[in-house]
């Protein structure tokens, strides 16, 4: 992310964090949601204050909380202050997986990305085809670990316990 200078990008942070989460409204938190600087967020928390839109609270330990006045909760509160980034999800053909170790032991592995499952089955496979029977046995269990590896880089994720508890 990058970090902002404009109070009007800040302000409407300000009011998403206001109005997701009940978390108190400091200028470290605001930093940390907008993001931008301490400075420029104590900048708009002082003005909004100043025009009478927040009032301003002196802790016992010194912090400066803001209070939005007529603050409302609204239904879908995220669990975090800032959205947790899911990592691109990569698509892998349970078919092609399978495809790709017909013709090379291990290819359809490295395909789904387990390397090192890879590298194994081909040697495993190899070694076998040394017997002859027990290659091409150990050769369509492979086809099918491929497969099955290519099917669980595609699943969804599953949704942590936090969030079906909320």
């Amino acid at each position: 992310m990058q970090r902002t200078k404009d109070p009007a990008v800040i302000e409407a942070r300000l009011l998403e964090l206001a109005h997701t989460t009940d978390a108190k409204i400091t200028a470290p938190a605001l930093a940390y949601f907008a993001p931008c600087s301490l400075d420029d967020a104590a900048h708009v928390l002082d003005d909004l204050a100043g025009k009478g839109q927040l009032s301003m609270e002196i802790q016992d330990d010194g912090s400066i909380v803001y209070e939005m006045l007529g603050r409302q909760q609204l239904k879908d509160k995220p669990l975090a202050l800032v959205p947790i980034a899911q990592p691109p999800r990569r698509e892998a053909s349970a078919l092609l997986a399978a495809v790709l170790t017909v013709w090379m032991p291990g290819a359809g592995h490295l395909y789904a990305g387990r390397f090192a499952a890879a590298v194994l089955w081909f040697l495993v496979v190899g070694a076998g085809y040394a017997l002859i029977l027990p290659g091409l046995i150990l050769h369509l269990f492979c086809i099918a670990s491929a497969a099955s590896a290519a099917r669980r880089v595609s699943a969804p994720p599953e949704q942590p316990l936090l969030a079906a508890a909320a």
